[in-house]
This record gives structure tokens, sequence and C-alpha cells, in this order.
């Protein structure tokens, strides 16, 4: 059984991915894309002009998952193939006999949230890292031509809710004599990011008592070493199983409505100072998955029906590329 991820670059739930289309025509600002403020002051967002014709194939796509880093920002995870359909060149502004093929030169991106009125406004217009390597050819992918991914904090954001990606692709001939033919056009996506709740001054002034504990799962023996229920703390009626992939641990749920999510306000490495409370521990936005890839020194939050545990996985020690042991401190209810 297969549980390889992209790895957390912008780890945890999609959110729902929707490839807008993308645009190749002329004057092109996109919808709402008036240049007067909008009524609370934010600046709508105004797209460049893209060819009215251009060479970019129609199966191009580009798809974008923001995933939160723990701290309060998001990376912004992206991927999708584009590549460059050379039967679209206008042969008529050509007077050479070789065919001109085209290759995507470079990519820019813009951001907009969509407001509650309906509005785009603008968020950040983002100068991305990209493999030099992976440009200068008829075909890139995304998730090999991205250098890394491209780190978000919460004043670009500017809040939560749905947003729309917008990439303008550059291209232009692959021989010296045909460079000078450019066109550029345009491929867009959505992308979420969830609303945190926020808790009334009763609940947050709350303090639900906890106690450290740990224990030891090893996959490399047989029997039911992999795996435990955080309440008990033996192997009966489990919570999670230790899988193992590529030397990567994994916790996979064991049993019907467990849930793995990415812990978002707890430091790497780092033992909270007692009291520790339940309250302290925040679920961090789509940090949600099953099975969840483990991070060392990385915190993590199970919920079971029996309550929340806490989790930060202290140790890995990888035996072979399917077999290790996976040392883990938690916290239960005092």
């Amino acid at each position: 059984m297969k549980f390889k991820f992209v790895k957390t670059l912008l780890t945890g739930t999609l959110f729902a991915l929707g490839t807008l289309g993308f645009t190749a025509c002329g004057d092109d600002s996109g919808s709402n894309s008036s240049p007067d403020s909008s009524a609370s002051g934010e600046e709508k967002l105004v797209l460049d002009s893209v060819s009215a014709v251009s060479p970019l194939d129609d199966g191009s796509f580009i798809k974008a998952e923001a995933r939160s880093d723990g701290k309060g920002g998001y990376n912004l995870h992206l991927e999708g193939d584009i590549r460059t359909n050379s039967d679209e060149f206008d042969t008529e502004k050509y007077d050479g006999e070789d065919r001109v093929y085209y290759n995507v030169d470079s990519l820019t991106f813009d951001i907009g949230r969509i407001t509650d009125k309906g509005d785009t406004v603008r968020v950040s217009t983002l100068s991305v890292p990209l493999k030099a390597e992976k440009f200068g050819h008829d075909f890139v992918n995304l998730i090999t031509a991205v250098d890394g991914e491209i780190h978000l904090d919460q004043e670009q954001l500017k809040g939560c809710g749905n947003f729309v990606l917008y990439a303008k692709v550059y291209m232009s001939g692959d021989e010296e004599d045909t460079k000078q033919f450019k066109y550029t056009a345009r491929l867009s996506t959505a992308f979420n990011l969830q609303c945190k709740v926020i808790e009334s001054s009763s609940s947050a002034a709350a303090c639900t008592e906890m106690v450290l504990d740990s224990v030891v799962l090893s996959n490399k023996v047989s029997g039911n070493l992999d795996r435990v229920n955080f309440a008990t703390k033996t192997a009966d009626n489990p919570d999670v199983i230790l899988k193992v992939e590529d030397k990567v641990p994994f916790f996979e749920a064991a049993a019907a409505g467990v849930t793995i999510v990415q812990e978002s306000s707890q430091e790497s490495g780092v033992i909270p100072p007692a009291p520790v409370c339940q309250e302290k521990f925040t679920e961090a936005y789509n940090g949600a998955a099953n099975p969840m890839e483990l991070d060392v020194m990385s915190w993590y939050l199970v919920k079971t029906a029996s309550g929340t545990y806490p989790v930060m996985i202290k140790k890995f020690m990888a035996q072979d590329a399917t077999k290790g042991d996976l040392t883990i401190i938690y916290y239960k209810k005092k």
C-alpha cells in the first residue's frame, strides 16, 4: 500500500481544488477588475493583458493548495502541466522555412481574495523561485519546476476564505530567428483557507489540564507493537497504527471516527511548560490526513472517541524501507 505524498514544502487534508480554466485572449482583466478601490479600501485585482492568440495547449492546467506552516502563515504548493502547441503559430508573420516550436520561458502569479460581495481584491503578486533548467521547454511540470513552495504570511493573505491564483505564462520561439515571436496566456485555479472559529472569552479561559506520557511503536516484528490506544497505552482497540514506507513513518487511523491532524500552535521539538492545558493546542488549517506522514519533532493531534491527544514525534529509527521504531510523547487528560 502506497502512502507517498508531496511533502509539506505549504501536509494535510487537501482542499477542494478547481481549475477555473485558462484565458488566452486580448485585454483580459478578469471579473471585477475595476481599478477603483472597494468599499473596504482594498484594491481590486486588475490583471495584465495577454495575447489574443497564443500557442498554449488546451490541456494545460494549474492547481494550488494552501497548507498551514504551523506559525500563522501558509505554504502554497503548486502543481500542474503547462505545454505549448506549435500548430497555433501564426505562419503569416514568419517567412522562414523551419517549423517554429514554442518554449515556456517564465511564469508570474497574482493572488486575489473573493469578498463577500463577490469582488476579487488583490492579495499579492508573487515572484516564485523556479528551477531555471526546467524552462526553455515546450512542456513544464510544476511539481518539478517549483523550487520548494511559496510562503504566504497572514499579512499577505489578509484573512481566510476563497482565493484565486492567476498564472501568466510567457512563451517564445525556440530558435534565435524566432525568439521575437513572443506570446502570453493565463491559467487560473481556486484555493481555500478555512476560517478559524474564535472561541468565546469564557471557553478561552478554561484549562483542561493534561499530563505527559510516552510510548514506543515498532513494526519490525510481528504482533501488535505497531499500534496504540492513547487512553489505555495498550494495543487493544487501537487509535492509530504505525506504517513505514520508503523509510518514512505514517500514522494510519485504526478505528472509525479517528482523525489525525497537524497541530499549529506548538514549536517543533519543544515541550510546553506546566501546567499544560488542552485548550492551548490548536488544529492547523487544512491539516488533516489519513494516513498522516510524520516528521520528527513535529506536533500532531489525534482526535478519538475518548478525547484528543497532542502527540509529538520524538525519534524515528528506520531499519529498512518498510520497518522501524517510532518514539512519541503525548498528552492525555489528568
